[in-house]
């Protein structure tokens, strides 16, 4: 693997084979690739969760499901606003974001969010087919599309818990 990063963290370039890279330097955002996936180690904005998603959905390119690439970038979406509504207002947010290709046992994308937010999601009230709820609605949305997830302390340094699911069935 070859990583420039130049500055303040903006990653230039990523080589590994013939995975996706980011094509465009993004601030804030340094991507490693791994051997069935990425991490991420980024501070929140549009540009950080956009390039997220555009790797999310490269993930046939590691052998995943290409018809699981979707939800997982729907999850990755929905986790990352989460940790950002959480948060003090209009305040950097570190987050760590991997997403990796489960290929034994039942095939799959794992999604795994790394945040500095102490406390744990809670459930909203809000209908899952609402046309006027604007939040609310996160919790429900991980149960439809994972076949499981889970909250659990984060063992990286600086991060409170991390949220792990896994999509492994096309909706």
């Amino acid at each position: 693997m070859t990583a420039t990063v130049f500055g303040t963290g903006t990653l230039c370039a990523v080589a590994v084979d013939n995975r996706p890279s980011q094509a465009n330097p993004v601030p804030g955002l340094l991507v490693s690739k791994r051997e069935r996936g990425f991490r991420a180690d980024l501070v929140s904005s549009r540009e950080a969760l956009s390039g997220i998603r555009q790797l999310t959905r490269s993930m046939p390119a590691y052998g995943a499901d290409p018809s699981l690439a979707e939800s997982a970038e729907l999850l990755v979406s929905e986790l990352v606003g989460n940790v950002v509504r959480a948060s003090t207002q209009n305040a950097e947010v570190p987050l760590v974001v991997e997403v990796y290709a489960a290929l034994t046992g039942s095939p799959g994308i794992e999604v795994i969010v790394h945040d500095t937010v102490p406390a744990r999601p809670h459930r909203g009230d809000a209908a899952l087919d609402s046309d006027e709820a604007e939040s609310g609605r996160g919790l429900g949305i991980l149960d439809a599309l994972t076949d499981h997830w889970s909250v659990e302390p984060s063992p990286e340094p600086s991060f409170e818990k991390l949220i792990r699911c896994r999509v492994s069935r096309a909706e």
